[in-house]
């Protein structure tokens, strides 16, 4: 028997939803070679499904009233024959944390070849969660089809790219990386671990240890991201302060100086910056790696936050009129 795991951020809405309506389809297509489980990356265990979660199901004759979340466990995630996440930041997330299993994690919308995201409808109306409900519903019954052709290649370590012949760098980021003299080698070295990890890098300079102008390499990542050349982009000088004060002087630009996991995510989740900027000469590679690892697996969390990076913005074209 195969196991299916879905995957969302509490375990309330989204992946429970997924759950019922994957068993209902499976149910249909006649196929009972498969079980499906949901758990959360950051779930408080024996939490029941949101109220709104339990009524859209039961429009549809889905009973969630027994669900209990389950936190994401790496137990669950060694069992299981195909991973299945709500968005692209979290099937990178767990890529990342589980590296042995990179080939059987996939966004759901990328497992069926769209670049949809399934939304997280927690705190939103009736209305909200029944378009997330359809959306699933849409995506899952493409995903049933495919299953076949994914199982029907032998081995797991080679499944994943039989079965789609794209390199997982489809649901990555694109980072542009820049860096001064200060920063060179510290830039080479985690340009070497991030293509580990399958990441696209657009490498700007700087090439050698020869004195050079930091502006000059911030200007160029940043432009690249505001042209739409990269999503994100890293920044390394000295101390990390130097690239992101210019790097923030362009427009559309929203960099910032992490040295710790915590603001990485925050600086994501919260403003939405889009260039992260370290210090060379005041951070380690390995904590640099935790800190690169926040910054480009946390989703910028939109609703109020939305309405004051907006506020940035327009402070940007106030300035510049």
């Amino acid at each position: 028997m195969k196991t299916i795991l879905l995957v969302c951020t509490g375990n309330t809405c989204r992946s429970p939803l997924a759950q019922v309506i994957l068993q209902d389809l499976l149910a249909q297509s006649e196929e009972e070679d498969y079980q499906v489980v949901s758990a959360g990356l950051s779930a408080f265990p024996g939490q029941q499904a949101t109220e709104k979660a339990i009524e859209v199901a039961a429009e549809k004759d889905f009973d969630l009233k027994q669900h209990q979340s389950q936190q994401l466990s790496s137990k669950m995630v060694a069992e299981a024959d195909l991973i299945l996440t709500m968005t692209a930041s979290q099937a990178r997330r767990l890529r990342l944390s589980y590296q042995e299993k990179a080939q059987l994690i996939y966004a759901l919308g990328h497992f069926v070849q769209e670049k949809q995201t399934v939304r997280d409808p927690f705190g939103g109306s009736l209305a909200t969660y029944r378009k997330t409900r359809d959306q699933l519903e849409e995506l899952l019954s493409r995903a049933v089809v495919k299953l076949p052709q994914f199982f029907s290649q032998e081995g797991n370590s080679t499944r994943g790219q039989n079965y789609n012949n794209r390199s997982n760098r489809r649901d990555k980021v694109k980072i542009a990386l820049g860096s001064d003299h200060a920063g060179y080698l510290f830039k080479e070295e985690l340009k070497e671990w991030l293509d580990e990890q399958d990441y696209e890098i657009i490498d700007q300079g700087t090439d050698s240890e020869d004195s050079v102008d930091y502006p000059d390499f911030a200007g160029k990542v940043a432009c690249s991201i505001a042209e739409g050349q990269a999503e994100l982009g890293i920044l390394i000088c000295g101390t990390g302060i130097g690239m992101a004060i210019s790097a923030n002087k362009v427009a559309g630009i929203r960099a910032a100086r992490c040295q710790d996991s915590y603001s990485a995510r925050m600086a994501r989740a919260h403003n939405n910056a889009n260039v992260l900027t370290l210090g060379a000469r005041v951070i380690g590679q390995g904590l640099a790696r935790e800190v690169v690892t926040a910054f480009l697996t946390t989703e910028f969390a939109g609703d109020r936050h939305q309405r004051r990076v907006d506020k940035i913005t327009g402070l940007e074209k106030e300035l510049k009129e």
